[in-house]
């Protein structure tokens, strides 16, 4: 069962933080932190990849205590995709709640596709291998 897992940097707003997956280097941005009168909220980042959980844990801002673990969840398959035909005829999977980059590059790298980082590293990169793929995400631009 996959896990979807908020992380948090206390005492900031936001952040972008650069973490290493074997020679690629990914940036991750921790946003919707707040100071206000009602106290101080934590800049948060929530993934279910696996491949980038494991890169921020074995990080050495996660290790010091810097970064740490929120809300854990357990999810099932919700981002499978469903099974559509496009206009000439071929098979299309369409994964609705995909909205960003990031969760379109989280499809890819996961099975089936087992695309690799480096196959989808801009917005141009990742439409082109979703639609060799035959995948469609209607709700990113």
């Amino acid at each position: 069962m996959k896990k979807r897992i908020t992380y948090e940097i206390h005492g900031q707003i936001e952040r972008n933080s650069y973490f290493r997956i074997g020679k690629a280097l990914i940036r991750i941005e921790f946003t919707g932190g707040a100071i206000n009168s009602t106290g101080v909220y934590p800049a948060q980042y929530t993934t279910d990849n696996p491949l980038f959980q494991r890169a921020i844990e074995n990080s050495e801002a996660f290790l010091c205590g810097e970064i740490k673990r929120g809300r854990v969840e357990a999810v099932g398959e919700e981002n499978a995709p469903t099974a559509a035909v496009a206009e000439d005829g071929n098979a299309l999977n369409v994964v609705s709640d995909v909205t960003n980059m990031q969760q379109a590059r989280t499809i890819l790298m996961a099975e089936p596709y087992n695309c690799t980082l480096s196959e989808l590293q801009n917005k141009n990169a990742v439409k082109s291998v979703a639609q060799e793929k035959g995948v469609s995400f209607p709700n990113w631009l």
